[in-house]
């Protein structure tokens, strides 16, 4: 028996929630959201985090889905619950599991101009795959049927109707919102039913994500066929077996987490210039989202077979070029293809591979995005999130080893990126979020979160949005500097201070190394700071481009 219907209401969901997987839930403040608060903080098996910001706690929840986690993110009524709406385009937008407990008004309160009262539910339209609309409780039983959709909303959330992405489960509750029968201005009586859960601590109903299984392309056997790894959900392992059995090259983007195996990463300088005849390929197959480089994609254009690989069933295709578009397991694709490997077609572009990245790495300095992106490589840290504009395309460009690489590239917006950084180092630890000062003030809120998660965040520091240099905004916009590149004109160190963050500054790689392990072995939150020149780094830029053109001619 529990003391009223809400509290019973609230503790079925946050304890179906944690049989389910997910287990960490982010709260922000809130009258109308104290059973669901509570709850989650009272569970034995679960972990709460407080953001005061409503946004940058959706993000928080999105960080640690990312990073493979699972996590919900509890809000009360009104603005608050609008507030995540950015995190949940990411989230439908990069397919990342993410579940929204929204508290609600109950039905007699909606319409009638209650406080703090918005038509919630369904709120997020089409980029929810689920919602869900919980109405407040009573006194008959209800157990089974709450256990019963907080069991669909997970699984949806994570691909039942074949893609995964954020749900929605809006829950009303009447007052008493606390663990008593009276709270001294609202009384009720205890809800006499039980709120037990299946033995063992199982979900109440087993829902598994089913494979799905489309028809294959009809491809005659190919020689010249190069595969581009993106994100998505396939065997890693299995698709570089096939690419070597094929005798394919395998173009690895930076977020596929196959770098530091035998594949193609500086694919960026190689696409520099005029690509060599014996380099263009007949067949292309890109796997998943592989992200926003034009290269890339003309890359694909150049190829007569372009066939887009999705097992989530997304529609990638930029360019609308695609002559094949497939929803099936990416491995099992390429496994029914014969092999008719030409000879030195992938040795041709493994010895580009060389030529470049030895003519590239030597001609990389100091100050410029390159640099820091390489001294990063040679710490310790065991992921690296990377925001949006500026700093994924250096990592993208530049890194080299096996590490893991989270970033918002479902949307590609700069929001959110402390906060996604924060969710991440829950799950692992010794994580590193590179950004830009842009992404860094936009979600500064971030920091707000309790403190015991430890984060380095590395900025570089540019005086704006760099990415707008190397674009036609540049050469063409009335007041570019104050538009566009928006300078924010404030100080990392002042932003340290105020949230209680180390603070350093590196004048070197060897320095930024150094001082980033320390702060990795310490698992504190500090702000290193690298001051990069902008008009200094886009000319680096298009060197570095030179110099790889040079180096694929020789």
């Amino acid at each position: 028996m529990r003391p009223n219907p809400s509290t019973a209401l609230a503790e079925v969901v946050i304890d179906e929630l944690v049989r389910n997987g997910v287990d960490l839930f982010v709260v922000s403040p809130g009258s109308r959201s104290a059973a669901l608060t509570i709850a989650a903080s009272q569970h034995p098996r679960a972990r709460t985090v407080v953001v005061i910001d409503e946004r940058s706690a959706a993000f928080w929840a999105l960080g640690r889905s990312k990073a493979g986690g699972g996590a919900a993110v509890i809000g009360t009524s009104g603005t608050a619950v609008a507030n995540w709406f950015p995190a949940v385009v990411e989230a439908d937008s990069s397919l990342t599991p993410l579940i929204l407990l929204s508290a609600d008004r109950p039905a007699e309160l909606r319409g009638v101009g209650a406080n703090q009262t918005i038509e919630q539910a369904g709120l997020f339209g089409d980029k929810t795959r689920l919602a869900l609309d919980i109405p407040a409780p009573e006194w008959d039983d209800q157990n089974g049927w709450w256990r019963e959709l907080v069991c669909r909303a997970v699984a949806a959330s994570r691909g039942s109707d074949g893609r995964p992405g954020p749900v929605q489960l809006n829950v009303a509750f009447r007052e008493p919102t606390v663990p008593v029968p009276d709270d001294g201005r609202t009384r009720t009586d205890p809800y006499p039913h039980s709120t037990e859960g299946r033995p063992d601590g199982r979900p109440w109903v087993d829902q598994p994500i089913p494979d799905t299984n489309a028809p294959m392309a009809d491809l005659p056997p190919i020689g010249r066929g190069l595969v581009i790894a993106g994100d998505g959900r396939y065997d890693r392992p299995g698709l570089l077996e096939e690419a070597r059995r094929l005798g394919w090259p395998l173009l690895a983007t930076a977020s596929s987490g196959l770098r530091g195996n035998e594949v193609i990463d500086v694919y960026h300088h190689i696409l520099a210039g005029p690509l060599p005849d014996e380099l263009v390929p007949e067949t292309v197959v890109a796997i998943g989202a592989v992200g926003p480089s034009e290269r890339l994609e003309d890359l694909v254009a150049r190829a007569r077979h372009r066939v887009r690989v999705d097992s989530w069933g997304r529609h990638i295709d930029p360019r609308r070029n695609a002559t094949h578009r497939l929803v099936v397991d990416p491995v099992a694709f390429l496994s029914t293809m014969e092999a008719a490997p030409e000879p030195g077609w992938a040795e041709g572009w493994r010895g580009a591979q060389e030529r470049v990245r030895k003519a590239v790495s030597g001609a990389v300095e100091w100050g410029t995005g390159a640099a820091v992106v390489g001294a990063l490589e040679e710490t310790g840290m065991a992921c690296l999130v990377a925001a949006s504009s500026l700093p994924i395309r250096e990592v993208d460009a530049h890194l080299r080893g096996p590490v893991r690489v989270v970033a918002n590239r479902g949307a590609s917006g700069i929001d959110g990126i402390v906060s996604t950084a924060l969710g991440v180092s829950t799950v692992t630890p010794g994580t590193v979020l590179l950004t830009g000062d842009l992404s860094l003030y936009h979600d500064a809120n971030g920091f707000l979160s309790e403190d015991g998660v430890g984060l380095v965040t590395v900025v570089i520091d540019n005086g704006g949005g760099g990415l707008f240099d190397s674009l036609p905004t540049a050469a063409h916009a009335p007041s570019f500097e104050r538009l566009f590149v928006t300078p924010p004109r404030r100080k990392a160190a002042d932003l340290a201070r105020l949230h209680g963050l180390e603070h350093h500054v590196a004048g070197s790689g060897e320095q930024l190394r150094e001082i980033v392990d320390r702060g990795l072995t310490g698992g504190s939150r500090m702000l290193v700071e690298v001051p990069v020149d902008r008009v200094a780094d886009l000319a680096a830029r298009r060197r570095l481009d030179e110099v790889a053109r040079s180096a694929l001619e020789a």
